[in-house]
């Protein structure tokens, strides 16, 4: 991913995250940018974000596919943290998102208070075909 200002962080423990690291957006108020270009072949995807949802303040959350808005949320569930973990870690499906080699999947983050729009990791995943069968 390319990153424009998010830095990466320790999460502690070390399990309660990808290798133990996430990403945080370093300047606060401002939105920050995780980035990449879809590789596979074209279908229909579901976009998994998987962020910390702190409780020490609401951050912002788009996604976009070559610059168009797929999906946006606000990071204000109420869990038992303040600190990115195992507590706070939660995850955004985004489905039915039609994808072609080389289309640019960008997460926007922008932090408020404390929570810094942090990010654990993104994961794209072919959807299954619907069964066109039917039970007799």
């Amino acid at each position: 991913m390319q990153l424009n200002g998010y830095r990466p962080m320790d999460v502690v423990p070390w399990e309660n995250a990808s290798g133990g690291k996430g990403i945080e957006c370093a300047a606060p108020e401002k939105e920050c940018t995780a980035e990449f270009r879809f590789d596979r072949p074209a279908g229909w995807y579901e976009i998994d974000v998987q962020y910390f949802d702190q409780n020490n303040g609401e951050s912002r959350f788009r996604v976009l596919v070559n610059q168009q808005l797929v999906d946006e949320w606000r990071a204000g569930d109420h869990l038992p943290s303040n600190q990115p973990g195992g507590d706070t870690s939660t995850r955004r499906w985004i489905t039915g998102i039609a994808l072609r080699a080389g289309d640019e999947i960008r997460i926007e983050g922008t932090p408020d208070g404390e929570e810094r729009a942090p990010l654990d990791y993104v994961e794209v995943r072919a959807m299954e075909a619907e069964s066109g069968s039917t039970s007799k």
